[in-house]
This record gives structure tokens, C-alpha cells and sequence, in this order.
């Protein structure tokens, strides 16, 4: 079950639905690690400028802050790891219309015995 969340310091663009973004996410998600929808889970985080410090800056002076933290349980090949951050980046960089270099992606796996289901441990697919 991939959980994402995308944190970040500035808006969606206007006339971006936020179900259009997260419809967006979800769909990289199934493709690249080839999971069903019904498993996908992504959230928005939305910071105020103001409480985010990047490169030293803070508030209007910042770059745009976007993160996605995807948590995703282990047994995927590296290539299909780094296909999934290739994609997912693409996919924030369009939906905020960014610049890609102003996007992270951090994957972490973890065992099956880390995740709980229901009451059963989940298993990696593909």
C-alpha cells in the first residue's frame, strides 16, 4: 500500500483542481509500482511560506518548497524505484508548474513485517 505526501509551501495553481493533482499522483503511482488503485493513498500538505526555510530563506524570499515522502514497502527492483522518482517528479513539476529542480522525492522502504493491513503484515508486489 504506497502512501505519498506531497508537503509543500506554495498553492496548486489556479484553475488546478486538487483532485486533478491527486487523480495525477495516484495514477504514477499504479503505473510505476504497479499496484491497484484501491491501494494508492496520497495527501497534500500545504505549508505557509512563513514556516518553511528553504535554502536559508523564509516567506517570499524562499524557492517554492515540494516534497513527496512515499513510503512503500520493500522487495522493488532499483530500476522500478528510480522509474517511480523519474515519474513522480515529472508529475509534481507539471502540476505546480515548477521547475523539476525545485522538487524532492524521497522513497523509503520498509519491510513487510513494519506494515500492518488490517491485522495482517502486507507483502511487495512486483
Amino acid at each position: 500500500m504506497p502512501i505519498v505526501r506531497v508537503e509543500s509551501s506554495i498553492s496548486l495553481p489556479s484553475g488546478t483542481p486538487r483532485a486533478e493533482a491527486l487523480h495525477a499522483i495516484a495514477d504514477c503511482i499504479v503505473r510505476k509500482l504497479e499496484v491497484k488503485p484501491v491501494q494508492v493513498r496520497v495527501a497534500f500538505v500545504d505549508f505557509e511560506p512563513a514556516d518553511v526555510i528553504v535554502a536559508g530563506k523564509h516567506g517570499a524570499d524562499a524557492p517554492p518548497y515540494i516534497v513527496a515522502w512515499a513510503s512503500i514497502l520493500e522487495g522493488r527492483p532499483e530500476e522500478k524505484r528510480a522509474a517511480f522518482v523519474a515519474e513522480l517528479l515529472e508529475v509534481l513539476a507539471r502540476i505546480y508548474r515548477v521547475d523539476e529542480s525545485v522538487v524532492r522525492v524521497l522513497v523509503q522502504d520498509f519491510p513487510s513485517v513494519h506494515w500492518g493491513i488490517g491485522r495482517a503484515t502486507a507483502t511487495a508486489k512486483g
